[in-house]
């Protein structure tokens, strides 16, 4: 049975399917207890049921899981078994549908789209077919250094340190009497990008940097670097010359004329730019006042930390009401410094920033937030978790310098510099 009103990710949702979770003394191999999962869901002994062989090796389901589950974030297999669909995501977490509700898992939309190495590409995945007796972990590797331009020899990850070679070849190969195994996919992160191979021939690639610029997100930029370096790679993560931009600036620290001095673009369209001015030092019961100045609208907060929130959720939700009649807007916030609300005894920070965060993806925009310290010395057991990205800032004898690290992916970029304007 084939749903064609359900996503996979929407069947999927708690309401959609049922859960189960490995135990610390679990000792059984993952696909034991996928049987002993689907006989649950079905109210059957699993030993009565048709073999998961038939649609999956279920030795190789277990070698998939079997790598240090840090290196496995976005990891997962999707099938069909028994007219159930069944998701396995490490550390060995299984979700089944529980009713025959099967996504079509050969639709034209990638399974990579569907999931939450170098700067902000093309949005668009992009396709490889394979044939099943080809080595998989090859053709991976090749359609990756494709994807970045790059000779095979110069990746720098290891695809073994991220999915087990032989059992990402071995999952969907067809039976032995050439019955072919075609209805799932197996997903995982490798250098930056969302790879995912489905049983009937197709690897479909996507950067997962690609990803967060199409559905949104927010990125901590943070390093121990003089101020210039600063504006550097705002100029660098805000120059985007072919799309109308609504600019939304949160300062701290720095004044709106110096901010100016270094804005982007130079003459910014009337209305694109929003400056919201947080006057810590002022402590009054008028919220804001607002001004007009070099085609910036302006708006002075003053009071607490939690008013200057209030004042950037409220100026990012005003942009989904506009967005509805003009689709080409995109909205940008860029945050000059966190340092006030780190050192605020009254204020935590994560509590502070997940709604703001909230607001940005909930309009398909990117939040950029400084925070001028080197990142090992940052909690970032307590803040990590808000980001969908953070770029590390260092000043080498080659100049200013950034890398990514990209958390779904699991992958970190090398040093790379810094240009102004692209």
């Amino acid at each position: 049975m084939v749903s064609e009103q359900h996503t996979i990710r929407e069947i999927f949702q708690s309401e959609h399917c049922q859960h189960f979770r490995p135990t610390e003394d679990d000792s059984e191999t993952l696909s034991i207890r996928l049987s002993e999962a689907m006989g649950t869901v079905l109210d059957t002994d699993s030993r009565t049921l048709d073999p998961l062989y038939n649609v999956v090796n279920p030795e190789a389901l277990d070698e998939i899981f079997t790598l240090d589950s840090a290196h496995q974030l976005s990891t997962e297999v999707i099938f069909s078994w028994h007219d159930h669909a069944i998701r396995v995501r490490q550390p060995g977490e299984i979700h089944i549908t529980n009713e025959p509700l099967v996504p079509e898992l050969d639709a034209n939309l990638p399974l990579a789209t569907e999931f939450a190495g170098a700067p902000f590409g093309s949005t668009d995945a992009i396709t490889y077919e394979y044939a099943p007796t080809n080595d998989l972990g090859t053709e991976v590797v090749l359609a990756v250094a494709n994807a970045i331009g790059v000779n095979s020899q110069a990746v720098t990850e290891r695809l073994a340190d991220r999915i087990n070679p032989d059992a990402l070849n071995e999952l969907f190969q067809p039976l032995a009497d050439g019955t072919p195994r075609t209805n799932g996919y197996v997903s995982f992160g490798f250098e930056g990008y969302f790879i995912t191979v489905s049983g009937n021939g197709v690897i479909t690639i996507r950067s997962e940097l690609a990803q967060l610029k199409e559905n949104g997100g927010n990125i901590l930029v943070a390093g121990d670097v003089p101020s210039d370096v600063f504006n550097a790679e705002r100029s660098y993560l805000m120059n985007e010359p072919d799309s109308t931009c609504y600019d939304l600036f949160a300062l701290l620290d720095r004044s709106p004329t110096v901010l100016q001095r270094h804005a982007t673009p130079a003459q910014p369209l009337p209305g694109t730019v929003e400056i919201i001015d947080y006057q810590a030092t002022v402590r009054s019961t008028a919220a804001a006042t607002s001004s007009q100045q070099e085609n910036a609208q302006i708006t002075s907060i003053g009071g607490t930390l939690a008013d200057l929130q209030t004042a950037l959720i409220h100026s990012v939700a005003m942009q989904e009401e506009y967005g509805r009649d003009n689709r080409l807007i995109d909205v940008q916030l860029y945050v000059d410094t966190l340092q006030p609300v780190m050192e605020a005894a009254s204020t935590d920070i994560a509590t502070f920033l997940h709604p703001i965060c909230r607001a940005v993806r909930g309009v398909e925009g990117l939040g950029y937030y400084t925070l001028p310290q080197d990142r090992d010395s940052l909690p970032m057991d307590k803040i990590g978790s808000v980001f969908d990205a953070t770029i590390e800032l260092r000043v080498s004898e080659r100049g200013p310098e950034q890398r990514w690290i990209l958390p779904k992916t699991g992958y970190t970029t090398e040093w790379f510099p810094i240009i102004e304007s692209r």
